[in-house]
């Protein structure tokens, strides 16, 4: 397995030298993501959580996190996984917008080609995980419960649907908000090229503008009126992705590091102000994904380092799709231990249970679609 210490980018005195990101390098870039955002999910159902500005903003869930932390230090790590790590997704927002644009944006198939491509590409694993969860949650609480309470909320959230269905969103699976978002994503992102090749960096600027509009009108409106969250649409996550398109737009070039720093304050200013925190999801991008390209580097001079992240990389959709409901029962037992200890190693008990059968189902998929290859006599 060849290392990716060559391939990182090199800071210098006038700032960090971007690159653009090789095909292991984003593997391991999913994989912190969907190590944060299952720990998150974990973590954030246990008692004392502070709580997370992921889909509004509330100011005092900083205050809780701090208090917290003066409180317990030694929960420190529950307590700011539960806060801070459902930025992963915006991890995934970001590589999708990059990878995408990188294999397509240069010469996009049609729109329809391309929504075939993309479906074909993801809905084999949604429809794996969703009848391995109807035989988890069979086996767990019976078949008639399974299919009476869930059948209809399931094939909702299958289908992209449940996102605008105040009831439905986390309903069964609560991280599969995030499958309407990215079927939305799919719709538009053709179009997006399109402008792009047309009107170039200028379209992507005013992108990021018009996202800081939406979240701050359109947001607004729809939740007082109609009850719906801008942030479980694709509308709600457009400044990161076009941040993904731009900087796959280019090759190497320089990011000041007063432009690094001053990404930080805000994103650190957005935890306690709403006005700062609308764009906070980017400039979080401007700082995270460079340390964590430096960390990958660091974990490939490690024996297995690299290839646990890019393993853990690999199986990120399945990992995504299944920890929802995987934590279950054992986080119910967590939440009756008030020992800061056991949120660690039953976290972590969780997250090699999730890696052990997101492998199980990728091996699963692979086997079936060999078997559909095979020619027939």
């Amino acid at each position: 397995m060849q290392s990716i210490r060559s391939q990182v980018s090199q800071g210098s005195s006038r700032g960090y030298l971007w690159t653009g990101i090789t095909l292991d390098e984003g593997l391991c870039l999913r994989a912190f993501a969907i190590l944060m955002i299952m720990v998150h999910n974990y973590m954030h159902w246990l008692p004392g959580s502070p709580g997370e500005n992921e889909f509004g903003f509330q100011a005092d869930r900083v205050h809780l996190l701090m208090a917290g932390l003066r409180e317990h230090p030694l929960d420190a790590i529950r307590l700011l996984a539960a806060y801070l790590g459902h930025y992963g997704v915006q991890i995934f927002f970001f590589l999708s917008g990059y990878g995408l644009t990188i294999k397509y944006g240069a010469s996009a198939p049609s729109w329809l080609k391309f929504q075939m491509k993309r479906w074909k590409a993801f809905y084999p694993a949604i429809l794996l995980s969703a009848l391995a969860f109807l035989i988890y949650e069979g086996l767990r609480v019976g078949w008639g419960d399974v299919f009476s309470d869930h059948g209809l909320n399931l094939l909702r959230q299958m289908t992209g649907v449940s996102n605008f269905i105040p009831d439905n969103v986390y309903r069964p699976i609560g991280p599969w908000w995030f499958i309407g978002v990215i079927l939305q994503f799919y719709l538009i992102l053709p179009l997006l090229w399109k402008c792009v090749q047309r009107h170039g960096d200028k379209f992507l600027y005013l992108l990021l503008g018009v996202a800081w509009i939406l979240q701050s009108l359109l947001g607004h409106i729809l939740y007082t009126r109609f009850d719906l969250n801008i942030n479980h649409a694709i509308l709600g996550h457009i400044g990161v992705c076009a941040m993904g398109i731009w900087f796959a737009r280019r090759g190497e070039f320089s990011i000041p590091w007063w432009v690094i720093a001053l990404s930080a304050v805000l994103f650190v200013a957005g935890n306690f102000n709403y006005v700062f925190w609308i764009p906070s999801r980017v400039m979080l991008l401007l700082f995270l994904i460079p340390l964590f390209r430096a960390l990958a580097d660091y974990l490939s001079r490690v024996k297995y380092g690299q290839g646990f992240l890019l393993l853990v990389g690999q199986l990120s959709v399945y990992l995504f799709l299944c920890n929802g409901y995987l934590r279950r029962p054992i986080v119910d037992f967590a939440k009756h231990e008030a020992h800061w200890w056991t949120s660690l190693w039953t976290c972590a008990v969780f997250v090699l249970i999730t890696i052990a059968w997101a492998w199980l189902l990728a091996v699963l998929e692979r086997r079936f679609f060999l078997v559909l290859s095979r020619p027939r006599n």
